[in-house]
């Protein structure tokens, strides 16, 4: 297998349809492991962990377009690339035409829209969230890397205009049963969801789902927005939002950290709710959430049981012992030197709910992104920085559409071990 690239320099292609070309490229033919991306320096980061990065995609800027793949030979890359400008063809033609000179132009075309999507590079998104904001739209922004002053001022004018500015980096929304960027489809229900995690919603939703229930609204306000540099201004919104919508009987919250300084006008707004409330928030104490009358939950299976609980409803979940059990005969499968538990999560939301779970047990954890910062990893690819203990590791890596394997370092060059 031989590594190949292809770069275009000034096309632009936004990452929702880049997420659904690098699904594509791996499929064909020939592909052992592929991704299409702008340049930027975060997808320069993931195609550097994926072995992707080659010296002529290092030295590009982010206007340029990439695709790039471990494959058996040019001529397959080659087949490969093409079929993926053939994939987009007819995306294209359907945008020239529906295209207009500006965000203005498309809402004078289409008077009854109030919503706007915003998926650019990071570095441009407030100037486009802005001008939508100003033109009465309400904004669901898919871009990230966005900086935290850039998403505090977007959000901040958002609030001084009375509009919604979900995310940057917000992935999924439901507004008015109109599922919005990865979002699923669900059933129409009493619950409305607002959450900094994309993956906490779906889950919770889904299970309702399931359950025979629904969603009136999911508000996704973007990973971090809970930061105290952007103030939790999206989640305090957002409460305001389902507060006032007459198809949202009760409230659920999902967070996976909290900022000190946001937290407790977070905890203050939840007290003065006048709908019942239930808080997945897992940097938060127990007490702290129950302390404002707000139903806490554990873990997202928990939260979704809670609203059911609500409705009289029960959706049936494998038992601790049924899961302990399962894992009893994984076990049985380990070499007697075996002692290390590692862990690898497509997303933040499942891998700090496994730390909360795994700490009482396991004792700390170290991360890439860890619960605190003196369990920070530096390296995926070798010992450096490594403490040597404890002896249980959760990663978190990038969020992509192909086999999971292809994303991992393998282990005999991680050198994880603490000796």
């Amino acid at each position: 297998m031989e590594f190949y690239t292809q770069i275009e320099q000034g096309k632009y292609v936004d990452s929702l349809e880049t997420l659904s070309a690098t699904a594509f490229l791996n499929e064909q033919p020939g592909i052992k492991i592929g991704y299409v991306c702008m340049a930027t320096d975060a997808m320069k980061d993931i195609l550097k962990e994926t072995g992707l990065l080659s010296e002529a995609i290092g030295s590009c800027d982010e206007n340029c377009y990439v695709i790039a793949a471990q494959a058996e030979s040019k001529a397959a890359f080659d087949a490969a690339a093409a079929a993926i400008e053939k994939s987009m063809e007819p995306e294209k033609e359907a945008k020239q035409d529906e295209s207009f000179p500006s965000i203005r132009a498309a809402a004078a075309a289409y008077p009854n829209a109030n919503l706007c999507s915003v998926s650019v590079p990071g570095d441009c998104a407030l100037a486009e969230v802005k001008k939508a904001l100003n033109t009465g739209l309400h904004c669901v922004v898919f871009s990230n890397n966005v900086p935290l002053k850039d998403e505090r001022a977007m959000k901040e004018l958002a609030r001084e205009k009375g509009l919604l500015c979900m995310g940057p980096d917000c992935g999924v929304a439901n507004i008015n049963g109109a599922a919005l960027v990865l979002a699923s489809i669900t059933n129409r229900g009493p619950f409305g969801i607002c959450g900094a995690s994309g993956v906490g919603i779906q889950h919770v939703a889904a299970i309702l789902h399931e359950a025979g229930s629904g969603v009136s609204q999911t508000i996704g306000t973007g990973g971090n927005d809970l930061k105290n540099e952007v103030g939790g201004i999206m989640m305090l919104m957002g409460i305001d939002a389902l507060e006032a919508d007459p198809d949202t009987s009760y409230i659920a919250l999902i967070a996976r950290r909290i900022g000190d300084e946001v937290e407790p006008a977070i905890l203050n707004r939840i007290s003065l709710c006048r709908k019942p409330v239930v808080a997945l928030f897992m940097s938060c104490d127990k007490a702290a959430v129950e302390n404002t009358g707000a139903i806490w939950a554990a873990d997202l299976d928990d939260c979704a049981q809670k609203c059911l609980n609500l409705i009289g409803k029960k959706y049936t979940l494998e038992s601790d012992e049924e899961i302990q059990a399962r894992a009893k005969e994984v076990v049985k499968l380990l070499a007697p030197e075996q002692k290390y538990v590692r862990g690898a999560f497509s997303g933040g939301t499942f891998m700090d709910e496994a730390m909360h779970a795994l700490i009482p047990k396991t004792g700390p954890i170290y991360s890439n992104c860890p619960l605190r910062e003196v369990l920070q990893t530096y390296s995926m690819r070798r010992n450096t920085a490594m403490q040597p203990s404890p002896a249980t590791w959760a990663v978190a890596v990038p969020s992509v559409p192909f086999r999971m394997a292809g994303v991992l370092t393998p282990a005999s060059e991680c050198r994880w071990s603490p000796d």
